[in-house]
């Protein structure tokens, strides 16, 4: 069992956890507009932007939706340049659980088509302190035959055990609760100490706390077993074709109402109304509405100019919000010729990284294998040259499928620290945060409503922002906003 694994224990439950909350949110539930139509600006068109922009104009209200970049879908991103033949890989979110049923509504409502994320069949590949094995997918490796440090008990039940020994009894207790219930504060002493420092108190090893925790040791406990529980699945899921065909397919259906390349440079409001500054093309415009909904990430919402200030407790929570860096490097192949030896291209590695082949069901002979890497390492990575990157990465693929040089044709890679317009990747939640920045994320301020993925209970997902855009656009529906 490999550490994807993790997240899929006690699948069912997970369903469960999240099925009451949800059943008001599904598309097409929007409430009939009461009273006359509210002008309402959206700061991204992202996902929970564009959510919030869907919700809105199907109750018949005024949207206009400003996007600093050329394309809809903020961290929702594929790439497509530079590979050949139509090849693509995500650049952000990768894989779409079977219980987030509201991004499978959405999924539905557009008509779009579902894959496997990981191949069902194939065999993976396990590297650890340069030793190499090769184990059919969904099986531990041969520890005897490894140079892994674990206790005698972590050995007995494997790597495919260690969750279920260290963090299973938290994982009952916090499945145990509702949805609604989050940041769930009988559990909040939980939200006071690291991952890594609640591993270390049970005795776990250095190795076993790498592999469970993949560099998230100084997430908050609570963060992290409230992550692996409410997205434990049998499966998970990609869109056939990239997953920003969600994105783009929203945006679509708003394309009068969006304008792109907008920069927004200040926000102001008055007890009647919110204004925004935003700079296009070179020229500065102004926007007046009688609300708005800000989904842009904190790390760049805190560089905007606001008057009047936030209030204490929001402007701390803007402050202090935390995002993860990730890096992501992608080699293209002449062949897929890792298949020839039954490998499916997917591996477990002893760095805070995950290794996928996205192009495992696509058409055509080349292949892409590419590096998901986080924290710490991801942020040494965003400091490194392009150049640099593909080829620290290239050894590291070799290690685990040779011939990589001699078949590679090649690279990018990408940074979500260095984006100008996210500067991280997803919000992680830090010891103490559960008191001092989760309750303001999501909270009002005046005319001014916030959504993301970092202002909902599923952090990181896109569920997570699909469920803040549409629960910030009924805030304005029915708010004097």
């Amino acid at each position: 069992m490999d550490r994807r694994q993790f997240l899929q224990l006690s699948s069912m439950a997970a369903l469960s956890l999240y099925t009451s909350p949800l059943r008001g949110l599904q598309t097409g539930g929007s409430p009939a507009r009461q009273g006359p139509a509210k002008k309402v600006m959206i700061l991204g068109a992202g996902i929970s932007g564009l959510a919030a922009g869907l919700e809105l104009l199907q109750a018949g209200h005024d949207v206009t939706i400003l996007e600093a970049q050329l394309r809809p879908g903020g961290r929702v991103y594929t790439l497509r340049a530079p590979f050949s033949d139509g090849l693509y890989a995500e650049a952000g979110a990768g894989r779409i659980p079977i219980t987030h049923t509201l991004t499978l509504d959405y999924v539905k409502r557009f008509k779009l088509e579902l894959d496997p994320f990981f191949p069902q069949s194939g065999a993976d590949v396990f590297l650890w302190r340069g030793q190499r094995q090769v184990v059919p997918h969904g099986h531990d490796p041969d520890l005897t035959h490894l140079n892994v440090n674990l206790t005698t008990e972590e050995r007995a039940v494997g790597f495919g055990g260690l969750a279920k020994k260290y963090l299973g009894p938290l994982q009952d207790k916090a499945r145990a609760l509702p949805a609604e219930a989050w940041p769930l504060p009988s559990l909040a002493a939980w939200g006071n100490i690291s991952l890594g420092d609640y591993l270390r108190q049970q005795r776990a090893s250095p190795d076993a706390i790498l592999y469970l925790s993949q560099g998230f040791e100084s997430d908050s406990l609570l963060d992290f077993v409230h992550d692996s529980v409410s997205h434990a699945v049998p499966m998970l899921w990609k869109i056939r074709g990239g997953n920003d065909r969600l994105p783009h397919a929203m945006a679509d259906a708003l394309r009068d109402n969006i304008r792109y390349g907008a920069v927004v440079e200040r926000i102001a409001q008055t007890p009647t109304n919110v204004e925004v500054t935003y700079t296009n093309a070179g020229s500065h415009h102004r926007l007046l509405a009688d609300g708005m909904i800000c989904t842009l990430p904190f790390t760049v919402l805190r560089d905007i100019e606001v008057r009047p200030q936030w209030s204490t407790n929001k402007a701390f929570a803007i402050q202090n919000a935390y995002l993860s860096p990730v890096t992501r490097a992608y080699a293209q192949t002449k062949t897929r010729f890792w298949e020839a030896d039954g490998r499916n291209g997917f591996a477990t590695v002893d760095q805070p990284m995950e290794v996928w082949s996205p192009t495992y069901n696509q058409p055509g002979k080349r292949g892409i294998v590419m590096s998901y890497t986080y924290e710490d390492l991801a942020r040494e990575y965003s400091s490194m040259s392009e150049e640099a990157q593909v080829q620290r990465s290239l050894d590291l693929f070799e290690q685990i499928h040779p011939g990589m040089r001699d078949n590679f044709e090649g690279a990018t890679t990408w940074s979500w620290l260095n984006h100008p317009f996210s500067k991280g990747a997803f919000m992680v939640t830090k010891p103490g945060q559960f008191r001092t920045v989760v309750p303001y994320l999501a909270t009002p301020e005046g005319r001014i409503h916030f959504a993301g993925e970092h202002a909902s209970p599923w952090s990181g997902w896109i569920q997570g922002a699909l469920h803040s855009g549409v629960r910030a656009a009924r805030e304005i529906a029915r708010g004097t906003a």
